[in-house]
């Protein structure tokens, strides 16, 4: 189950095509969703693909899924960098950016809008969410799109067809260790 879960929501991350993603995992083991997500840290590190447990509650578990030089290269641009500040972010190292994401979850109670930069969305469209409150979006897929329309709706497609190919792939077979590339 987890596996079906993890190419469901996280193909595109998994391709090397988003550099995060984040899938829902239910448990009503904490500790087993911990054990998981160091196993799979242990044996897909080496591919640049690593797992974080984001968030929980009760019975479930929000996991993470990243490619730490693709989320560096999101996050490098100053106006990036100075909207994140905003927030309590400090750029010193990965781990500590993702411990105060980690933070601003529980401190929220829910999903903080920033996340929107950890998954690869444009920085213009996280701020048009915040500032237009969710409305006047000009289209809406993963997520609300407030600028460049047309090259966001060719994103969201590739996306679509990544997840449809893995999902398709690994329904037939294929493992998830030849899906990570």
């Amino acid at each position: 189950m987890f596996q079906s879960k993890l190419i469901k929501f996280c193909a595109p991350t998994l391709a090397g095509i988003k550099c995060g993603s984040l899938f829902k995992f239910k448990t009503i083991y904490p500790l087993y969703a911990d054990e998981l997500i160091h196993k799979y840290n242990s044996i897909y590190n080496k591919n640049g693909i690593f797992f974080f447990n984001l968030f929980q509650r009760n019975n479930y578990v929000l996991i993470y899924v990243y490619r730490p030089k693709s989320l560096i290269n999101h996050l490098c641009f100053i106006e990036t960098q100075n909207f994140l500040r905003l927030y309590g972010y400090k750029f010193n190292n990965l781990d500590n950016m993702l411990n105060h994401l980690k933070y601003r979850f529980k401190l929220l109670g829910k999903t903080p809008h920033e996340i929107g930069l950890f998954l690869g969305y444009p920085l213009c469209d996280v701020k048009g969410f915040i500032y237009n409150k969710g409305k006047n979006y000009k289209f809406s897929g993963p997520w609300k799109v407030y600028d460049n329309e047309y090259e966001t709706i060719l994103y969201f497609d590739k996306c679509k067809q990544c997840t449809k190919l893995y999902c398709d792939l690994f329904e037939s077979g294929t493992s998830l260790d030849k899906l990570i590339f």
